[in-house]
């Protein structure tokens, strides 16, 4: 008997390149608003988790491990966990499972550890991995980090982001670069491209070019990056949360990476973002904050960076 295997949709993306931005906006599109959601985060604090307005049974957070270097049996784990609720009826029916990844993860393990496992290759398929690249810090990110080329390179689509912030020079010279690696490209503008477009973008035909592919994640031994979490307790308000920013900033430099949180203000929860070539931290306030979320900021550095 013939079995309709489970469509399984991978978000990756360099650290601060949008991915989570522009999934937040795809989970509340269909067919995506009726799927099963994976995030892996590496932090102890799960901010995405928290944060893409996906709550509930068929909502799962893999955190504190990146899933293409010691995760991978737990994102197995969790696929198994999530079609036995679906078949015995727990939890609501999904249609397709989207798994995000973290920053700083080689997608092309989590691909192949699929067909690893029977249970999920009987009943997942791997239907599309989406890259997202921020125009802004591309041609840096793809030439400084050995993690964003093997994104580039198991990419089945590009969304080249944050587009609004860069010219229609610089724009086609990160298209033109990302266009050796042989796959569909589509850009946003503040999380301006459609979920129906990205499904559309899947099914055209991927250039015939020769594609530049960067070495498996098993090659490049670890990552060269590191997570620290600041607690902070009911922040005064938000002007003081941008000051305590631009300190860690100012401390960190180049070693910075990413900086992300939600932190409790005396009324709300503001959430925090600062990425790589960001002037300044966007801080919008939120009140659709799970109860045990920690208060405080998660840093992703370089190892030995200052403390």
């Amino acid at each position: 008997m013939h079995r309709e295997r489970i469509p399984v949709y991978v978000v990756t993306g360099f650290l601060g390149s949008g991915k989570s931005t522009l999934l937040a906006r795809w989970l509340k599109e269909a067919p995506f608003s009726n799927a099963a959601l994976i995030v892996n985060e590496i932090g102890e604090v799960g901010i995405d988790h928290a944060t893409l307005g996906f709550s509930g049974d068929t909502s799962m957070l893999l955190a504190d491990a990146c899933v293409c270097c010691s995760g991978l049996p737990a994102l197995n784990e969790a696929l198994e966990q999530l079609f036995w609720a679906r078949l015995h009826r727990s939890i609501e029916r999904f249609e397709m499972v989207v798994i995000e990844t973290t920053g700083l993860a080689d997608p092309r393990p989590l691909v192949a550890s699929l067909s690893l496992n029977s249970l999920v290759k009987e009943r997942y398929r791997i239907a599309g991995t989406f890259t997202a690249i921020a125009a802004n810090t591309a041609l840096d990110t793809l030439s400084r980090f050995p993690e964003a080329r093997a994104q580039l390179s198991g990419a089945d689509a590009v969304i080249v982001t944050k587009t609004d912030l860069v010219g229609a020079q610089e724009r086609a010279a990160v298209e033109d670069h990302i266009a050796c690696s042989g796959t569909r490209i589509a850009h946003s503008a503040n999380a301006s491209f459609a979920l129906e477009d990205a499904l559309s973008l899947l099914a055209q035909p991927a250039p015939r070019v020769e594609r530049t592919v960067a070495p498996p994640f098993s090659r490049l031994r670890s990552h060269d990056a590191m997570t620290r979490f600041i607690a902070i307790e009911d922040a005064p308000d938000i002007d003081a949360l941008h000051a305590q920013v631009i300190e860690l900033k100012e401390r960190y430099g180049d070693s910075l990476l990413r900086l992300k949180g939600l932190v409790r203000l005396k009324d709300c929860f503001a959430l925090v973002q600062l990425a790589r070539g960001d002037a300044r931290a966007q801080i919008t306030r939120t009140s659709t904050i799970p109860n045990d979320v920690k208060s405080g900021l998660t840093l992703i550095v370089k190892p030995g960076a200052a403390r």
